[in-house]
């Protein structure tokens, strides 16, 4: 895992052995229900995900939940001691976090359902870090970390997508779909309300943090909630539904929370010990930057200067991380479809929620394709080219060079 990020690229190229070395060992043992192996079917998943071997990925993370049953991981022994309990509280916590993200991105349902707490939420990490072997108790008061509040915030991740995929399956009237949305966006709103005052999102709190050894959770804690804050307010970006105060208020909040996205990681990237360089950081950019589109294309004019700026640092975001995750290179393919689409906004409703709208928010892990090749078939190069010339003039085009990368 390690050795994609490595100065020496002698030590880069011995990677793909590497996987194949931890798969074959893995495989070797994996009648050996263990917490050890739990740790190395996480491992290997996320390493099959870098490579966009999402089947596989999947594959093992459902190997690693179902040891995790057997081994009753929530039930803790009378023999074990304090370090023993929060690491298998962390271990079964990253499988809840592991089973929203890889079932969202491919499309498959959940094995763990939300906000059925089988075991506490993780500990502080400064706490745990301290702790020594054969520990029982602790002279401090047990209160909850980083790790903690994440969990809190991506329960609210699965009803955000049920909630996008329900559009697409209609048969819902704006009243109730703006009920559901106004449940959720007060859930958003509390458990930000309830964050401690030394973890909401401010300079202080980055800096502190940063000198904690935290910065990077810090940094992640809040790029979740603004991602899927993202997500559920992104259906009021279509220009064809009605435009109400409420609408106009939720398509602001989208676009506020996707430019939040932008400034969190651009900051995050000046920092040294704060750095977001794992794959799903790409998902995040990748629908942050399409919000930003839409302004580009549809927003006032005194909106332009900061959206095109936003989407440079999260264009120069993206080809940082694609030098340590192959996988991203498709889903940077997505976001020059999506660009392609907006540029003919104009012939076409690009922000609708649809079936392929859903897959390109939600679904990362599969293949983009049908509508967009489709419409812009459609659509004469030379009306093309004759609208990517007009918004320029506007001012409202981006030429950063995304083909390619």
């Amino acid at each position: 895992m390690g050795s994609r990020f490595s100065h020496d690229p002698q030590i880069r190229l011995l990677e793909p052995q590497l996987i194949s070395e931890s798969k074959r060992f893995l495989k070797a043992d994996l009648e050996n229900i263990c917490l050890e192996n739990i740790q190395t079917c996480v491992l290997v998943a996320n390493l099959c995900a870098a490579h966009s071997v999402t089947s596989t990925e999947a594959l093992f993370f459902g190997i690693a939940n179902r040891m995790a049953q057997i081994l009753c991981l929530t039930r803790f022994d009378s023999t074990d001691d304090l370090v023993m309990r929060e690491i298998k509280r962390r271990i079964w916590w990253t499988l809840f976090m592991a089973d929203r993200w890889c079932s969202s991105g491919l499309g498959l349902s959940r094995q763990m359902k939300d906000f059925e707490r089988e075991t506490e939420l993780p500990m502080d990490e400064q706490l745990f870090h301290s702790l020594t072997r054969d520990q029982q108790i602790v002279s401090t008061p047990w209160k909850p970390g980083l790790w903690a509040h994440m969990i809190t915030v991506v329960e609210l991740f699965g009803p955000i997508q049920d909630l996008n995929r329900k559009l697409v399956q209609g048969g819902y009237n704006e009243d109730e779909i703006e009920q559901q949305v106004h449940h959720l966006s007060k859930q958003l709103d509390l458990w930000l309300k309830r964050l401690p005052e030394d973890t909401t999102l401010n300079e202080a709190n980055f800096l502190h943090h940063l000198r904690r050894g935290t910065g990077g959770p810090f940094v992640a804690l809040h790029l979740g909630f603004h991602h899927y804050s993202t997500l559920l307010f992104f259906q009021y970006l279509d220009t064809r539904r009605p435009g109400t105060a409420t609408t106009n208020a939720y398509s602001n909040r989208c676009k506020r929370h996707a430019s939040s996205v932008s400034f969190l990681l651009k900051r995050a990237r000046q920092q040294e010990g704060s750095e977001a360089v794992w794959p799903t950081v790409g998902h995040c950019l990748i629908v942050s930057s399409s919000v930003l589109l839409h302004t580009l294309l549809f927003g006032d004019e005194q909106e332009l200067s900061e959206a095109r700026s936003s989407l440079n640092a999260n264009f120069e975001a993206l080809i940082e991380l694609t030098r340590y995750w192959p996988c991203l290179k498709s889903m940077v393919n997505r976001l020059d479809k999506f660009q392609n689409m907006c540029l003919i906004a104009v012939h076409l409703p690009t922000y609708r929620v649809d079936k392929w709208m859903v897959r390109f928010l939600i679904e990362h892990s599969l293949p983009l394709e049908g509508q967009d090749s489709n419409l812009l078939a459609s659509v004469e190069l030379e009306t093309l080219s004759t609208q990517i010339q007009r918004s320029a003039e506007q001012g409202r085009f981006t030429n950063f060079p995304l083909v390619g990368l």
